[in-house]
């Protein structure tokens, strides 16, 4: 059961003793407070909160709960003695460190919500990522110039960046106005047409009905975005296709072969027309590129396997 974030965030705390140490805790970080005992958890009647947490001395008591609790269970088990204060205080002070940061995630969606269009994931026939590096930016805009109508499919766009340049990346969309390009910072829908922009700051996390939202955590790569998770977090997505444009580096090889495997198509650039040519050439060494050509053939190829309808 989860709430729109109107106010300060909500904490369901499933507690089975009278300590206040947590409960304090949690309201002195800012948020407000429910406690609820274990005894009390039932699936009708319960308040919707932002997010659950649980110190109790028995999990199982609240084992049953799990599967039907939403959000997640923030803690569940390792929780020391509250006799043993200094473990007990640095268990709450890790809690009070998860819930910012779920609850920053959830904030700054809000925060940067955009116009973007909801809810037409079911008219999109398949998703499409595109990645690159050195010499992508021209590439993609190459392809998005030649697609002469909009297919019914979604596009992610992901390139290496300095997180710093990364709204730069938004100039793509003056290729072709019928694509609707947006940096996938806040809350946004994988719709026909669309074109999503990976941001370099932040990772993404992809909802089963199309739905994408920006987080506060960070790629854990030199390369951002991380273009391997990246296609392995799109894999179950009405996965269409990989196109892999001009870049230096291997980055996405591994994602590529997960794709691969489930029958996703894989296309690259010609590595001859390429500025950087490794990132292609590397999917084409592992021998699981279908399709190799131009950018603007790509777009050609793509506009024959959707044909405008009437």
């Amino acid at each position: 059961m989860a709430r729109s974030m109107q106010s300060e965030p909500l904490i369901g705390l499933i507690c089975d003793h009278t300590s206040p140490v947590l409960a304090g805790d949690i309201a002195r970080a800012g948020y407000r407070v429910l406690r609820v005992s274990p005894e009390s958890l039932e699936p009708e009647g319960l308040q919707p909160v932002d997010a659950w947490v649980v110190d109790c001395d028995d999990s199982n008591a609240i084992a049953d709960a799990t599967l039907w609790l939403e959000p997640r269970l923030l803690a569940l088990s390792n929780r020391p003695d509250p006799a043993d204060l200094m473990a007990y205080n640095a268990w709450c002070e890790r809690i009070i460190v998860t819930l910012d940061r779920w609850t920053a995630d959830l904030r700054h969606a809000d925060a940067a919500a955009t116009l973007s269009e909801p809810g037409r994931f079911s008219d999109v026939e398949a998703v499409w990522v595109l990645a690159g590096s050195t010499g992508a930016f021209g590439a993609i805009k190459q392809f998005l110039r030649h697609l002469s109508y909009v297919p019914p499919i979604a596009f992610v766009y992901a390139q290496h960046i300095d997180p710093r340049q990364e709204s730069s990346l938004a100039l793509i969309g003056a290729a072709n106005n019928q694509i609707r390009c947006s940096l996938a910072l806040g809350r946004h829908w994988l719709n026909p047409g669309q074109l999503l922009i990976v941001p370099a700051s932040s990772q993404l996390r992809f909802g089963r009905h199309g739905e994408v939202y920006s987080t506060r955590d960070p790629w854990q790569t030199p390369e951002t975005p991380n273009i391997d998770s990246l296609f392995l977090s799109l894999s179950g997505l009405k996965p269409g296709g990989a196109i892999v444009l001009s870049g230096a580096g291997r980055d996405g090889t591994r994602g590529l072969a997960a794709l691969a495997e489930i029958g996703t198509r894989i296309w690259v650039q010609d590595p001859e027309t390429c500025e950087a040519p490794s990132m292609p050439q590397a999917a084409l060494s592992a021998r699981i590129a279908s399709v190799v050509d131009t950018p603007e053939g790509l777009a050609q190829r793509l506009m024959t396997m959707y044909p405008r309808e009437g």
